[in-house]
């Protein structure tokens, strides 16, 4: 019992069921208490106990079901091969095949695929089909389970045409048979391939959608890839504050340290740190939102949101051709509403560089002060536009750093009406920014240089 519901959490998590170990122990506490004789009852109980919220219940319930399927499964009809004289083909089989195989078929024969879908379980958790961990694993777990069950050698009989002795109708009932059993195994190792692997049956197309640009991500992975972004950004606060704590801690204060350790005998347990009070630093937000660029800035903007907590003195713009701070708009609305609303206000008309660096300087050029930092994501496409380098270059200078990231690879800063290599000389970085790990890494890289 305690290796079963310890693969059922695994599941959960594995389903984005976020289930702590005292989570987990308080589930076991409650399977102990309340059995498992009632389904429903067992079911309601540790949704109260693991299920937080409304999308862990209905992954939750989900999970639950394709997890426990067999243990609940209700009595099958009796529908399987109607007309078939069960017993003349057994006795036909006997001697034929191995007793191994002529039971598994007599079991279908009777109806009793329950007792079928019990050895195929048994022979997956002989094999640990629980390690399953990618795609390619799928063929290789139905192979071994065909070979325990004696499918392959169902397989090599038919291929002979049962020896030349089997009658036609003989061979026409055991080809279906064997289409059963390998949809069976294929149905087995599938649900077991989404418990441990791919709870939602798409994560292996959405970790290679990840990897592609995000220009190219199609419109059906932008849910998930919020859900990736929110929890990749989660994750990075939390390294963040801890580093932040240790950073900030200062030296040793040694006599606080000696006076709150006399009690001790003078033996160090309590340690004392002068405190470093650091000001914190402005980080200015410069987004192309053109077409172009939509789908970067839109990622870019998201996971700066979700970052609100750790950079607290963000402010956003976004531009097309003329310039507006969208800050109040990020921090007042629901992440997704906030980075539409940006997107469709500012996101109109040809992009013009000079003209939204020069409305940034006129609105807030002031503040820019040497503890800011300034973060321009844009592919620098001017539409053959004067880009007045200068104004860039007064913008670099009254702010400690300049961060370029342009959705383009390097060899194309040149083509075209890119004017990229007009501003790339006042930045202290410019880097390719088209992947979600590109944006990941420059999070990470921000939250080092503004700390």
């Amino acid at each position: 019992m305690e290796v079963t519901f310890a693969r059922f959490v695994a599941a959960l998590r594995n389903a984005d069921v976020r289930v702590s170990p005292a989570e987990t122990l308080d589930a076991f506490d409650v399977v102990s208490r309340v059995g498992i004789a009632d389904k429903d009852l067992l079911k309601d109980a540790l949704a109260l106990t693991v299920a937080k919220s409304r999308d862990d219940k209905a992954r939750f319930d989900d999970t639950f079901e394709r997890f426990f399927e067999l243990a609940f499964r209700e009595p099958a009809q009796r529908s399987f091969l109607r007309g078939v004289d069960r017993q003349d083909l057994v006795d036909e089989l006997r001697g034929e095949l191995s007793a191994g195989l002529v039971e598994a078929v007599t079991q279908v024969l009777d109806d009793d695929r329950d007792r079928l879908a019990l050895r195929i379980q048994q022979v997956g958790e002989a094999i640990k089909i629980h390690e399953i961990s990618n795609l390619r694993d799928k063929s290789v777990y139905s192979r071994r389970i065909a070979q325990a069950l004696g499918v392959d050698e169902l397989d090599a009989y038919l291929a002979t045409g049962g020896g030349g002795t089997a009658e036609r109708a003989t061979l026409e009932q055991l080809r279906y048979l064997r289409q059963y059993f390998h949809q069976a195994i294929r149905d087995y190792v599938d649900g077991q391939y989404r418990l441990h692997v791919d709870a939602s049956g798409k994560r292996a197309l959405l970790e290679a959608a990840l990897k592609s640009n995000l220009d190219q991500l199609p419109r059906a992975y932008q849910r998930d890839v919020r859900r990736v972004v929110e929890q990749l950004a989660e994750k990075l606060a939390k390294e963040h504050r801890r580093r932040r704590r240790r950073a900030t801690r200062g030296m040793l204060d040694v006599k606080r340290t000696l006076r709150r350790n006399i009690a001790y005998d003078g033996a160090l347990f309590d340690l004392k740190w002068r405190q470093q009070k650091r000001e914190q630093a402005s980080v200015f937000v410069l987004c192309d939102v053109s077409s172009s660029v939509a789908r970067v800035a839109r990622f870019l903007l998201l996971f700066l949101y979700e970052l609100t907590d750790v950079l607290p003195n963000v402010r956003a713009f976004a531009f097309s051709s003329r310039l507006g701070e969208i800050t109040d708009v990020m921090r007042g609305k629901a992440s997704d509403e906030a980075v539409e609303e940006a997107l469709f206000t500012w996101g109109k008309g040809n992009t013009d560089y000079a003209r939204a660096f020069f409305d940034f300087r006129e609105q807030c050029g002031a503040d820019l002060d040497p503890r800011a930092t300034l973060i321009v994501l844009g592919d620098a496409r001017s539409n053959y536009y004067d880009p007045r380098a200068d104004i860039f270059e007064e913008l670099t200078r009254r702010a400690k750093q300049t961060f370029w990231l342009n959705p383009e690879a390097r060899d194309q800063w040149r083509e075209g009406d890119s004017v990229m290599h007009r501003y790339a000389p006042y930045c202290f970085r410019v880097d390719t920014c088209n992947k979600l790990k590109d944006i990941e890494r420059f999070a990470d890289r921000l939250l080092l240089a503004t700390r």
